[in-house]
């Protein structure tokens, strides 16, 4: 039984019991007709697309004019047949424009199976983005929604950042599609950090330049890639990635002796999936010659090792003034590597340095079918069956004989067997749903998790959720009282294999009238922990079950967990709320849940600081990359050891729109470390 506490702001849930039954969720899409792709000792199926020297679709092939090399050894096609994606009703609507005065359609809108032909992902890598990037970001996901986006198709938009509410979800609904393109914002974690913004994780290269590539960055979208790819493993056909990014460092080769790279395991998993993958470079067009912000004397002391001279003389100074072109043109190909590799080594195309949205819309026309090539692979045994080193990567090549066709298809793959398909039981749905990076839109679920350490107890990581009550199948109980079961599952993994933690519960509510209708108005607020067993970045995996209806909703989170060994200065998660109560506002409440708040509220914000003597303090909102306010904030002393930043503002003067407010917190003295929090919010009008 649980019980239920009034608050003034929702329904907060405070105690559950009860284990995650073994009920199946429902999947986001059911499987349709459409071939699927597959890696075993005894059939290989590849995808690949043949254009003209016009760039048009060729569609009129047979398995006499394919040869197919697996390795340098050539093999004999079984199967050859052209799958249509693009239905001729869909071909010829080339505005798709969105009335936006119609009213939107229902969250949980699906198509059905057999109506699907095109499965496209706008995975938005945002923490890779300047915060000069994200309006042309925003207007070339619009435009490819608009005129990209046919009947027939189902979308979803996922950011690298987060992946929380129900506007990441698979929709063929193109107004969902544009909201969730306007949540797209500057991160102040982005490894494009222009250095407004202290970056004090990570590890930080070619920062003389003023570009930052945080490595740990890095990991963490190529971790959100594998999540999306693998989740689309799921659903059949061929399916499109459409990954705007600045920067990949995976590297450019698939493979070196004895091993494959990360860029190589990523086109693995896309073959198998059946995924194509297209990269968007959304920077600006730059002449590469430093502009007014350039800081030579900054580059200098970098290159130096911040050690010697802190000027360079005018010899020194004009090295680096006529290197800087050839410097920028090494680094921003360096950048683009992994997306080129990434995007050639899965048979699709890179675009930069050209209008994103005009490259976003070639994208989607370009996803209108492809050759399903099947083979048999000669000597599997000798590749398949390796025991005592890692499996080869196997390269492919596919030539045509008719002259002038140009084909493009997967580099290889890695020589192991698909794993069994799963039976696809309660447990491995359950699995699906907490793995996936997609939103389940049947309940609407919020949620924020930070970093915390209760004094004297482990670092842990806790979790704030909200569900809107109306979703919740609510029947008449005893006493007159209002009742609805749902079931939470949460997954916490970190960058170790001992950093997993699963938490399942089942949450009865058993509501007074009074309870019931706050809960309607406010939602109902559930709270818990989950202990950080090591530093280092983790994600939050959230998972509700409505019992009665069976309707499922999702939403994750990224956390930093710091290092609190050797009296290392550190922040906890960063608190922001309402400074009092917003009743009946589901939108705007202004809680830890939901940071989202109206211009007449007073923003609370508060962070506690660990391992911290003689600190100084500071505020800063920034939006899009731009601090539109700073201040001084003072600790304050907790008596275990620990202090706290507290304070609020006024939202008055702050116009509607996303912000990023951070606090940085720095010891007093020339060399004192520097750590800093942050959350983002919203003020609605």
């Amino acid at each position: 039984m649980i019980r239920a506490k009034s608050s003034g702001c929702g329904l907060w849930l405070i105690a559950v019991c009860g284990l995650f039954p073994e009920t199946a969720l429902p999947q986001a899409q059911d499987a349709g007709p459409q071939p699927v792709f597959r890696v075993s000792v005894d059939r290989i199926q590849i995808g690949a697309v043949v254009r003209d020297a016009h760039g048009h679709q060729v569609k009129d092939l047979d398995i006499a004019d394919f040869t197919v090399y697996d390795g340098n050894q050539r093999q004999e096609l079984t199967n050859c047949e052209y799958v249509e994606l693009r239905t001729p009703a869909s071909a010829g609507n080339s505005s798709g424009k969105v009335d936006p005065s119609a009213p939107p359609a229902p969250a949980g809108r699906q198509l059905s199976s057999d109506q699907v032909r095109r499965t496209v992902v706008f995975l938005i890598d945002d923490i890779s983005f300047h915060a000069t990037s994200i309006p042309a970001v925003r207007k070339a996901l619009k435009e490819a929604i608009e005129s990209g986006i046919q009947p027939g198709d189902m979308a979803a938009i996922i950011r690298t950042s987060s992946g929380n509410g129900s506007l990441e979800q698979f929709t063929s609904d193109k107004n969902i599609l544009l909201e969730s393109a306007g949540k797209v914002r500057w991160r102040p974690e982005s490894r494009a950090n222009p250095g407004l913004l202290p970056q004090v994780s990570g590890t930080v290269v070619g920062e003389n330049t003023g570009q930052y590539l945080v490595l740990d960055s890095t990991n963490r979208t190529r971790a959100v890639l594998q999540y999306v790819i693998e989740a689309l493993a799921g659903i059949a056909g061929r399916k499109a990635i459409l990954l705007i990014s600045e920067s990949l460092l995976t590297g450019t080769t698939y493979f070196y002796p004895g091993g494959v790279t990360d860029v190589g395991r990523l086109v693995d998993k896309a073959l198998r999936a059946g995924v194509i993958v297209y990269a968007l470079d959304p920077t600006p067009l730059s002449s590469l010659t430093p502009d007014a912000g350039y800081d030579l004397t900054r580059e200098y002391v970098a290159q130096n090792g911040g050690s010697g001279a802190t000027m360079p003389d005018a010899r020194e100074a004009g090295k680096l003034l006529t290197g800087y072109t050839s410097r920028a043109f090494m680094l921003l190909e360096i950048f683009r590597a992994g997306l080129r590799a990434l995007a050639e080594g899965t048979g699709g195309r890179m675009a930069a340095d050209t209008d994103p949205g005009n490259a976003l819309i070639g994208f989607t026309e370009d996803v209108q079918g492809y050759y399903l090539l099947t083979y048999r692979p000669r000597s599997p045994e000798r590749y398949f069956a390796a025991k005592d080193a890692d499996p080869p990567f196997r390269t492919l090549r596919i030539r045509v004989s008719r002259s002038g066709l140009r084909v493009r298809s997967y580099a290889g793959y890695v020589a192991t067997p698909d794993r069994p398909d799963l039976a696809g039981g309660p447990k491995d749905v359950i699995s699906r749903a907490l793995f996936s990076p997609f939103s389940a839109s049947g309940l609407r679920v919020e949620v924020a998790s930070l970093f915390t350490m209760p004094h004297p107890a482990l670092p842990e990581i806790h979790v704030f959720l909200r569900l809107d009550a109306h979703d919740l199948s609510f029947i008449s109980g005893a006493a007159g009282r209002h009742d609805a079961d749902f079931d939470v599952v949460v997954r916490t993994s970190g960058e170790q294999s001992d950093s997993v933690e699963v938490t399942s519960k089942t949450v009865a509510l058993r509501l007074t009238d009074r309870d019931f209708a706050e809960a309607l108005q406010n939602g109902v607020r559930y709270r818990f922990s989950v202990p950080a067993k090591r530093p280092g970045l983790y994600e939050v995996r959230v998972a509700v079950r409505d019992t009665g209806s069976g309707q499922v909703g999702s939403a994750r989170e990224f956390v930093e967990v710091p290092d609190l060994r050797k009296d290392k200065l550190a922040a906890s998660g960063l608190l922001v709320y309402n400074e009092r109560p917003r009743l009946g506002d589901l939108d705007a409440p202004g809680i830890v849940e939901v940071r989202r708040f109206r211009r007449e509220d007073r923003l609370t914000y508060a962070c506690q600081i660990f391992n911290g003597k003689s600190l100084g303090g500071q505020l800063r909102v920034v939006r899009d990359g731009v601090e539109v306010m700073t201040s001084q904030v003072e600790p304050v002393a907790n008596g275990d050891g620990t202090q706290t930043m507290r304070g609020s503002l006024t939202l008055a003067s702050f116009a509607p729109g996303g912000y990023s407010l951070q606090i940085v917190v720095a010891g007093v003295g020339g060399k004192a470390a520097t750590v800093s929090s942050w959350s983002d919010f919203e003020i609605l009008p």
